[in-house]
């Protein structure tokens, strides 16, 4: 699966998201806030990986949130004409104030996601590639090894469902979807194995292919977070 068939997954999944929460608040009512246990701790899955988290609603209307997320996700991406077997790895905590404005269960989120966010590209070519404005043949560009780096601060803002902050049972429901705000990527790109692989006519190229990969790579700066879970009350 490539990273733009997960925007547009992600992309559905919010729309999905934000009109079952639009249609519960409007055949739910509120019931009188009865909250025996303000602290849940919960397992997730999503965009971000694997989740663990902590929760603390000290009322009907606010809740906070911290969680250590961890995703390792594979893919074949095209930068600039040349195929790259790519490793995404996210390695994350987060922190989140939720506010629930109807005193349900909808809630708006804020927050940000700290930790390194990394692509790592691997291709070897087996025909011609060109590499910045130089055609180059496989066996003098050997293998090519890159990195893509993202913002380690990430604003996160979402909307979703969580029963959590108005049900006053032991288990309780999540499901939210927003876009971390990641920055543009910073590439590295080099050479290795190649019989042109420490000539500087290769690395001059390999300098402007960086900056075509940043330029590829600007997708990841609006990283779709798409979450579901479930909280045990304490």
């Amino acid at each position: 699966m490539t990273f733009k068939k997960l925007i547009v997954l992600s992309v559905c999944a919010a729309a999905i998201t934000a009109c079952s929460s639009h249609q519960g608040y409007q055949s739910y009512q509120a019931p009188a806030y009865n909250n025996p246990g303000k602290f849940g701790v919960g397992l997730g899955v999503g965009t971000t990986g694997a989740t663990v988290e902590a929760k603390y609603a000290p009322s009907e209307t606010v809740m906070l949130r911290g969680s250590y997320n961890y995703l390792d996700f594979s893919m074949d991406e095209e930068f600039d004409d040349i195929d790259y077997d790519g490793d995404f790895k996210a390695n994350t905590v987060a922190g989140f104030v939720d506010i629930a404005p109807f005193h349900n269960g909808f809630i708006v989120s804020g927050g940000a996601y700290i930790g390194d966010k990394t692509l790592n590209l691997d291709a070897t070519p087996t025909t011609n590639v060109e590499i910045g404005d130089t055609l180059f043949t496989p066996e003098e560009v050997g293998t090519l090894n890159g990195q893509a780096e993202l913002r380690n601060f990430a604003p996160y803002a979402g909307i979703g469902y969580d029963s959590f902050i108005s049900s006053s049972t032991n288990w309780s429901f999540n499901a939210r979807a927003g876009i971390m705000f990641t920055g543009a990527p910073k590439a590295e790109l080099v050479s290795a194995n190649g019989t042109l692989s420490s000539d500087p006519r290769l690395r001059a190229e390999l300098d402007a292919e960086v900056s075509a990969i940043e330029d590829d790579a600007e997708d990841y700066r609006y990283y779709p977070v798409v979450t579901v879970g479930l909280t045990r009350r304490f």
